[in-house]
């Protein structure tokens, strides 16, 4: 919806309006600050109109009876209920927005009205009389918040290049928080030191020159038994509801269309609930990428479900100015966040925007709470894996496994790469094997030798955090797994990047499968009901029987993603070898220079997928280009 910054103590007007210029594609439609020179404090907002679409709606906006104004990002999709209860109760309005029904239910309810929120939101309210600060993140953590303290001076912002504007901030890596196992930053860190992100479900008040910060929500699963039938009814009362509150909206509403049963059954819903054709955008690749890549062509599912409900459907075909679209989104992700679907989100929404959509539905978060990764399958596979082979088996296989090739210069054998990574963590513990198992993690074998001076591996905050949702709870190894997943990989990476990409191009993304009450639900329930036998997602693709053909329920899993593979090898390959050439590595000292260099040729070679990590390095090299040279 918007983008924000707020200086407090610090900074000076100047600074200010230029923070507030730099986050300008959040918000295109309306730009404001306001500056207390006796405070030496600011706020600073662009809008992205789409809730009332008047001047009344302007921010920041002033509560004239307590002297709180409010800079906000997101949506309340609720707020229309909350409104009304608070004029039953004698509060006045000046506008039709959700907006004005935060300021004044924080005026009523103090910080308990975040109890009373469904929606996306990250809000700071600053009074200008005692000069303190309540501020919010909604409980999944779908809308950004970036904050740097440090003595009384405090800057909060959507995005953190608003905070690199102000002059008495030093940009400065952090290397701890670098020197992770995974490709993206886990709250609260960022790679940039002493810049952090508030956790979703968390409210920060700053008092007297004294920070707080405490969680108002959090997922407690419990694992009860239901009768099936009854949950998948329940599952369709919510599912239904979240896509009508989600398609709220002044302006324009379409979806993103995959094919795969997310997006699918959000679609699905979105036509049913509404009388005019639903407008829905998916991206096309070439044959010769695909095969490369080893993935089929979702957009030939997304084309059936399109017909088969008469959508105004578009097809956008990738054939990007990849290396240019690459460090544009290394600037809109901010942190060191390395996955390649930015690109087609952005591009997506981009071509959303050209035909008048500033809504776009998506199907993040589906895989996390329903458990849709082929790794989470992967894992409990791995049990039997254990139970059935002794151990010098397993160590053999692996070792067959490693020297027989993942692809040509021309494809990529899925199968074999799937095999061959199964083979790398199918030995492992329950908590290893999780932590190891995707494509993109550094694992503890070549941790310590893929970094110069790291910590040491389970000393990374990655592993601490992962590891305490496994310890601090009595459940089933899949409920583990989609906990962690849920709070960990969903915020940090997935929605992250979804809203920065969409935002890049001035287009709100709503996720409906990560409504909280949702959430909820689902771990309230036996781990069965994600995933039965080899079915995954099994409870929402019997909700889903009742809208889609069986086709769409029940096909294979086919991930969201770019032919990286074969960009590496063709369009990419002179830029890693430029920027990650053994003196670049060794000059920018963050990483193993020969590792790297057997890590490029036996990618070349087809002997392992190292795609996703030279990806990794690349952007982490672009990253160090962009915001510190």
């Amino acid at each position: 919806m918007c983008g924000f910054v707020i200086f407090i103590n610090c900074g000076n007007e100047s600074e200010l309006l230029h923070a507030t210029n730099e986050i300008q594609h959040r918000g295109p439609d309306d730009s404001e600050t306001r500056w207390f020179a006796d405070h030496n404090s600011g706020l600073g907002h662009n809008r992205l109109a789409i809730i009332d679409l008047s001047p009344k709606a302007h921010q920041p906006m002033l509560n004239k009876e307590t002297r709180d104004w409010i800079i906000y990002n997101g949506e309340i999709y609720n707020f229309r209920e909350i409104k009304n209860e608070l004029l039953k109760l004698d509060f006045v309005f000046y506008s039709d927005s959700d907006t004005e029904v935060i300021l004044k239910a924080y005026q009523r309810w103090g910080k308990s009205c975040l109890d009373k929120l469904n929606g996306m939101f990250s809000f700071v309210i600053y009074n200008e009389i005692n000069k303190n600060i309540f501020a919010a993140r909604d409980r999944l953590g779908i809308k950004p918040f970036y904050y740097y303290f440090k003595k009384s001076q405090l800057i909060i912002a959507s995005e953190i290049k608003s905070i690199l504007k102000c002059s008495d901030y030093a940009p400065e890596p952090d290397y701890y928080a670098l020197y992770t196992p995974v490709h993206y930053q886990p709250a609260p860190y960022t790679g940039f030191k002493e810049i952090y992100k508030l956790k979703p479900g968390h409210f920060l008040e700053f008092i007297e020159g004294n920070l707080k910060i405490e969680p108002y929500w959090r997922i407690t699963p419990s694992e009860i038994e239901v009768n099936p039938f009854d949950a998948i009814e329940e599952l369709d009362f919510l599912l239904n509801d979240s896509v009508k509150l989600q398609m709220i909206s002044d302006v324009p509403v379409g979806s993103l269309l995959s094919g795969g049963l997310d997006s699918s059954i959000i679609c699905a819903l979105m036509q049913r609930l509404t009388n005019h054709q639903a407008s829905t955008f998916t991206i096309k690749f070439e044959f010769s990428d695909l095969k490369k890549q080893g993935n089929v062509d979702d957009s030939y599912f997304a084309s059936k479900v399109a017909k088969h409900f008469d959508f105004d459907h578009s097809e956008i075909i990738l054939k990007p100015d990849i290396i240019n679209l690459i460090f544009k989104m290394v600037w809109h992700l901010d942190e060191p966040l390395s996955d390649p679907s930015a690109i087609s989100t952005y591009l997506i929404s981009k071509a959303a925007r050209d035909r008048g959509i500033v809504v776009l539905l998506n199907g993040m978060g589906g895989d996390e709470v329903f458990a849709g990764y082929r790794k989470q399958l992967a894992c409990l596979k791995a049990e039997q894996y254990q139970r059935i082979l002794p151990f010098f088996i397993q160590k053999t296989l692996k070792n067959v496994f490693s020297l027989i090739p993942e692809s040509t210069s021309k494809r990529s054998f899925r199968y074999i790469r799937w095999i061959k990574q199964f083979s790398k963590f199918g030995s492992l513990p329950q908590f290893e094997r999780f932590i190891s198992s995707s494509n993109s993690a550094i694992n503890s074998e070549i941790y310590n030798n893929f970094f110069t001076d790291p910590p040491e591996y389970e000393k990374t905050y990655l592993y601490s955090q992962a590891i305490e949702q496994f310890q601090t709870y009595n459940l089933s190894y899949l409920t583990k797994m989609c906990l962690n997943d849920c709070l960990i990989y969903l915020p940090n990476h997935n929605l992250n990047y979804s809203d920065k990409a969409s935002m890049a191009a001035s287009v709100e993304s709503r996720p409906p499968l990560v409504d909280h009450r949702i959430v909820e639900f689902m771990f309230s329930l036996k781990p069965e009901l994600r995933i039965k036998g080899n079915i995954q997602k099994f409870l929402l693709k019997k909700a889903a029987e009742k809208y889609l053909p069986k086709e769409i329920v029940y096909r294979p899993k086919a991930p969201f993603s770019v032919p990286l593979r074969g960009w590496i090898k063709n369009e990419l390959d002179e830029m890693v070898c430029d920027l990650l050439s053994f003196d670049s590595i060794k000059k920018r000292g963050l990483h193993n220079p020969e590792l790297i260099q057997k890590i490029i040729h036996d990618n070349k070679k087809g002997l392992h997928d190292y795609s996703q990590i030279i990806f990794r390095l690349m952007i982490s090299e672009i990253w160090f280009k962009t915001f510190f040279s």
